[in-house]
């Protein structure tokens, strides 16, 4: 089911953050016009408010209180002892701090929490968008997120209908040699290359997939004889034969060779997907 973005919870960022600046703003006033600056005192409050700001913001309101009750235990105590030991009486400057601090460190303590949960939720969402992303971007193929699910499609026509379904791995040699050589942005220039060229290659119905994890093409298709083999040299061949850019003279200059794993689908030996793509997958390592 698709989620909505959380727009209550981006007005209560909203709100907090204009009361925020509502209050440093009326801070300011204070402190500029309430004589707060002839204590010197005050200067290390306000420092002591930014601290609790940013305590709030990066942990929770738990931490925040908990840093306003150490902060008002200690400033208080400070003030009782002046009074008890240099009769000084206690200044409304003391209970303005002890509900400034509190206020400043939960509000930006309760932004903190909102914009972690908005983040959490954005990431939520993008995985769930991407689960229903069936096309690679890049080359157009099917992508990995339907290839299993597709797959055991094909099984089934071949249980009920006969039909013989095929499926075709394709990967580069030597992959992490090459890429050593020529880097990963061109090893990602063969790969959409190489992609364009099965797409063309092989007939509309049959089924193309790109596996980024593994940087291996998958291909499903149907046949009413043994045509796997068949198929399998022919794109072999063509990918031997293809041209590079000119501009691309280091994988110009390069034979690129493929390994090409091909296994067709017998219900006898083979009772799920996964099974099926292994099987393809140990056909490819004898493909030498």
């Amino acid at each position: 089911m698709k989620k909505n973005y959380n727009k209550k919870l981006s007005h209560q960022i909203d709100l907090v953050d204009t009361l925020i600046i509502v209050l440093f703003f009326m801070l300011t006033i204070i402190y500029a016009y309430g004589q707060f600056g002839e204590e010197i005192l005050n200067f290390y409050v306000i420092l002591s408010v930014m601290i609790g700001c940013i305590i709030g913001y990066y942990t929770n309101i738990t931490i925040a209180i908990l840093y306003s009750i150490l902060f008002n235990f200690a400033y208080a105590s400070l003030h009782i002892f002046v009074y008890i030991t240099q009769a000084i009486p206690i200044n409304i400057n003391v209970y303005f701090w002890m509900i400034v601090i509190p206020l400043f460190a939960i509000m930006f303590a309760l932004k903190g929490k909102w914009i972690r949960d908005l983040q959490m939720e954005n990431l939520s969402l993008k995985k769930e968008n991407n689960e229903y992303v069936m096309v690679d971007k890049e080359t157009g193929l099917r992508n990995s997120q339907s290839f299993f699910s597709e797959l055991q499609g094909y099984m089934n026509i071949n249980k009920r209908y006969g039909i013989i379904a095929n499926l075709m791995l394709v990967k580069v040699k030597y992959e992490n040699e090459v890429v050593r050589i020529i880097g990963m942005p061109k090893f990602e220039k063969i790969i959409t290359l190489l992609s364009s060229e099965i797409d063309k290659m092989l007939r509309e119905e049959d089924r193309k997939y790109i596996l980024r994890d593994s940087n291996m093409f998958g291909v499903v298709f149907l046949t009413q004889n043994d045509d796997g083999e068949m198929v399998k040299d022919r794109l072999k061949n063509t990918i031997r034969q293809l041209a590079f850019h000119e501009e691309e003279a280091l994988i110009h200059k390069m034979k690129l060779e493929i390994m090409v794993g091909l296994a067709s689908f017998d219900q006898e030996k083979t009772s799920n997907a996964y099974e099926f793509f292994q099987m393809a997958e140990k056909d490819m390592e004898y493909d030498v």
